[in-house]
């Protein structure tokens, strides 16, 4: 009798892996996001992570080495986070393969491989600090300029420019520079024929603010009359994009019949270990879904920058002298007079109260339901809140909430969080 010998050839073993990838992806998508249907957006860019047809290898690598560590840090399965990193090493490997073959440099997957990395960067923070993280958001902006606009404008490569955007801004804010990303070709291209969805419309506002903290902080170098004109530009900026929130927000809630969020007990004390253990929020947040919350959480983030920057810009113009220091867009106390050609600031001198809004909506976003689809999507307006607001001292509960629950993200998932300032 003859016994026939199992194949192993190198197609067939490099089929298994990718298999075996595969498998591990859908895992990761099925244990590591909520089941609710509003969870994991079907534009969300992770989705495509196990349905881009593509032959990058890099991409099957690179998705790979997030989903072993994302599945290895629930289960406490350290196996699995060391496998991990060898799969993001490979993964490097390939990519810079795919960005050297002229074929595959503008391929979805390579841009997708990319962002895979970047991820998995912020989940295991590899090089101990947030360098790599930043460098690769660097490389991924290059690419994606490189590919061109109109490789953004429809299917995979639309997704994909989604979950850029938010990145890209933040890290121009971080450098003080500005991105392309904020033209209008790249604001407006890639949605011609179709309709803006809300939390798109929010971030085209945060898009628009590297451009404003950029000339902020040339302020110093300008003559005082120099500095009073660009004040006033400023502020103009500031009142139109406050004006768009606005439209957003009440065409978000006339689209709903039921309200979009609503008070609840508080559940969650993030400072029950700290020195001042009263919870500033007797009352948090719920909302009617993910999508929802994550759409208003940062259009309340945005006005926290938005409304603590103007009252900043608007004791400016009440000085009679030139700025003499760089400055920020921080919190500063309200004027105690304005120029008669300055609108009121009326309610929104009470920047506080977008504070707590963003603050009374960490229990709903951070609730362990959420798995890794809370930090992921919150930390990028928990990070805008705390930078305009970790300076005053009056807010010292508020911040200490905000660094809390930038720990909990952390616990769950995101490492690159240790080494926020």
């Amino acid at each position: 009798m003859t016994h026939s010998m199992p194949d192993i050839s190198p197609a067939n073993a490099m089929m298994q892996k990718r298999n075996d990838c595969h498998n591990l992806v859908q895992t990761f998508l099925a244990d590591c996001f909520p089941s609710q249907r509003s969870s994991l957006s079907p534009r969300s860019w992770i989705t495509l992570l196990v349905t881009l047809p593509t032959e990058v290898k890099a991409l099957q690598l690179s998705s790979a080495a997030v989903a072993a560590s994302a599945i290895g840090r629930k289960f406490h399965n350290t196996a699995l986070v060391r496998n991990s990193h060898n799969l993001y090493i490979q993964g490097l490997r390939h990519l810079q393969h795919a960005l050297q073959d002229r074929a595959l440099v503008r391929d979805d997957g390579t841009l997708a491989a990319c962002m895979a990395l970047s991820l998995y960067e912020a989940m295991e923070c590899p090089s101990g600090g947030s360098g790599a993280y930043f460098s690769h958001c660097e490389g991924i902006m290059a690419l994606v300029q490189a590919r061109g606009v109109e490789a953004h404008s429809s299917g995979a490569g639309h997704q994909l420019f989604l979950g850029v955007r938010i990145p890209a801004i933040l890290y121009a804010l971080e450098s003080h520079s500005l991105s392309f990303i904020s033209s209008s070709a790249w604001m407006n291209y890639p949605w011609e024929g179709k309709l803006k969805n809300p939390f798109t419309q929010i971030v085209d506002c945060l898009a628009h603010a590297p451009g404003i903290l950029q000339r902020v902080h040339l302020l110093a170098g300008l003559d005082r009359q120099e500095q009073v004109d660009m004040c006033d530009t400023l502020i103009n900026e500031c009142w139109h994009i406050d004006e768009r929130l606005d439209v957003i927000s009440d065409k978000m809630q006339q689209a709903s019949p039921d309200p979009l969020y609503w008070p609840v007990d508080s559940r969650m004390n993030l400072l029950s270990h700290s020195k001042d253990p009263r919870t500033p929020f007797p009352a948090l947040f719920r909302f009617v879904d993910l999508e929802t919350a994550n759409s208003l959480i940062l259009l309340w983030a945005i006005r926290v920058m938005l409304w603590s920057g103007r009252c900043n810009l608007y004791r400016l113009m009440d000085s009679d002298y030139p700025i003499p220091d760089p400055i920020t867009i921080q919190i500063v106390s309200s004027p105690s007079r304005s120029r008669k050609s300055l609108p009121p600031l009326g309610h929104r001198r009470d920047y506080v109260s977008m504070v707590h809004h963003v603050c009374q909506s960490v229990e709903y976003i951070l609730g362990e339901e959420m798995l890794l689809a809370g930090p992921l999507s919150v930390t990028p307006a928990l990070g805008i809140v705390l930078e305009s607001v970790r300076g005053e001292t009056s807010c010292y509960r508020e911040v200490a909430w905000l660094r809390a629950a930038i720990d909990v993200a952390r616990q769950r998932g995101l490492g690159l969080l240790q080494h926020a300032r």
